[in-house]
This record gives structure tokens, sequence and C-alpha cells, in this order.
């Protein structure tokens, strides 16, 4: 289990980012979501989240920023449906999370995983 915690003036969160599914921006703060649907919110904007991932380099996680709002973790990546718009997350216990976002940042993103692919 690879947590990080969050140090606010009220509380301290601990994320355990081996289960996010998606991190979103909301202005000052960020929405952490869990693949099973559960919620937590930083007092902090999106930006300093991502540099707290890349300074941690958790196993088993690989998040990926689709756009200025936006934090998925590849490791849960079913499905990029760019006619429709959507990201469709899984993590094979039932639970799913889907995204909508712009065909060119999907057109980028899913070239990027084809070529990583093969």
């Amino acid at each position: 289990m690879a947590k990080i915690y969050f140090n606010s003036r009220d509380e301290l969160i601990a994320v355990d980012f081996e289960r996010v599914g998606v991190i979103q921006a909301n202005g000052n703060y960020t929405r952490v979501i869990y693949m099973n649907k559960h919620e937590v919110t930083l007092s902090m904007g999106i930006t300093k989240v991502s540099e707290s991932l890349q300074k941690h380099q958790l196993p088993g996680a690989r998040f990926i920023r689709i756009g200025r709002s936006c934090i998925i973790n590849h490791t849960f990546m079913e499905r990029i449906d760019v006619a429709r718009q959507l990201i469709v997350l899984t993590d094979g216990e039932g639970h799913e999370i889907r995204l909508k976002a712009s065909k060119p940042l999907l057109k980028s993103y899913k070239g990027s995983v084809v070529n990583v692919k093969g």
C-alpha cells in the first residue's frame, strides 16, 4: 500500500494512490477519486499533487496528465473511445469510472498509448 500524506492547516489526509483512478482539479482544491468512487478533497492545487506523485515514484501506479485539470491512473485504463469522447477506467472488480474528454486530447492520449504498447 503506497500512501502519500497531505498536510493542511486543519487535517492530515492519507491517500492510497494504488487505488486511485482519477485526480481532478477543482479550483484551488483537488478531488481524488478512488476506483470504488470514494472521494477525498485536498486543499491544494492539482500541480502540487502532481509534483508529489512524481517525487514519490509509486510502484504499480502510472499517472498520466490528460489536460490541465485531470490526471488518470493509466493502470486502470480499459478503453479510449474518441467518437464518444470517453475514457473508461476499470479495476477488474466491478468498479468503473467514465470520463469525458475532448477529441484532440483523446487522440493524443490514444496515440501515446499505441506507441508505448506496440
